[in-house]
């Protein structure tokens, strides 16, 4: 994706999932009935963000020792949608930056927030994750850029490293023959079952992206549940 084609795309973005996508995802994100194939994916959207929780938890404890930080570790929810990993951070003491391209996606998080009696913990941003400015003692996306073709998610990516003081927690949709299958199948589900274009990418293209940001991947898991396929990983500084 050249430069030029940046704008559209967010454009394109910011209509789906401020729009249709919103009301798709807040029903999978949340407890409403859904259909089964909606199913097997929150199912494997909620295991990915049982993990992520569980490793910054871990990474982020009390005694932990990174770099510049205060007493209250601060995370950056790149992506946020409707504040399902920002409100359980906060939950657990942490001060949280929820950031998200769609208004709508934005308010939700919002009101969970108040909801969940965490408001105070965390601060909320409409825009363009590239525009997001400060350092943090963690930044997480999860699945977010796996919207963006290579040069987008090596933009992006390569920027939310630079935001972060400690780790960075990522998903991306890994690129395997059998992959590749299924995402051809997923493209031709009726129209109501489809998300936006997801991009598969290899794994060596998301280690030397990684590395051209200066960090690598210490973990990753791969969570395969139906037509949910991610790999979860977090990277952290060079030596």
């Amino acid at each position: 994706m050249e430069a030029h084609d940046t704008v559209p795309h967010k454009d394109r973005l910011l209509t789906y999932f401020n729009g249709l996508g919103f009301e798709r995802w807040s029903a999978i994100y949340g407890d409403s009935e859904l259909s089964r194939v909606r199913r097997k994916i929150r199912e494997g959207h909620a295991a990915m963000m049982t993990l992520a929780q569980q490793w910054l938890v871990e990474t982020l404890r009390p005694d932990s020792t990174l770099p510049g930080r205060g007493s209250v570790p601060r995370v950056l929810d790149a992506g946020c949608g409707t504040g399902l990993l920002g409100v359980a951070l906060a939950q657990r003491g942490l001060h949280v930056t929820a950031v998200d391209l769609a208004p709508r996606m934005v308010a939700e998080a919002e009101r969970a927030a108040s909801d969940a009696g965490v408001r105070e913990r965390m601060a909320f941003q409409t825009g363009d994750l590239e525009t997001v400015e400060g350092h943090f003692d963690a930044v997480v996306s999860l699945d977010v850029l796996m919207h963006y073709p290579r040069p987008g998610f090596a933009r992006l990516c390569t920027r939310l490293a630079r935001l972060s003081r400690g780790p960075l927690l990522l998903t991306y949709s890994p690129w395997t023959p059998l992959f590749a299958v299924l995402h051809w199948l997923g493209g031709h589900l009726p129209h109501h079952h489809r998300r936006p274009d997801i991009h598969l990418l290899p794994t060596r293209f998301v280690e030397h992206t990684l590395a051209q940001a200066g960090m690598r991947i210490q973990r990753s898991a791969r969570i395969s549940h139906s037509f949910y396929h991610v790999v979860l990983l977090q990277a952290g500084r060079e030596g």
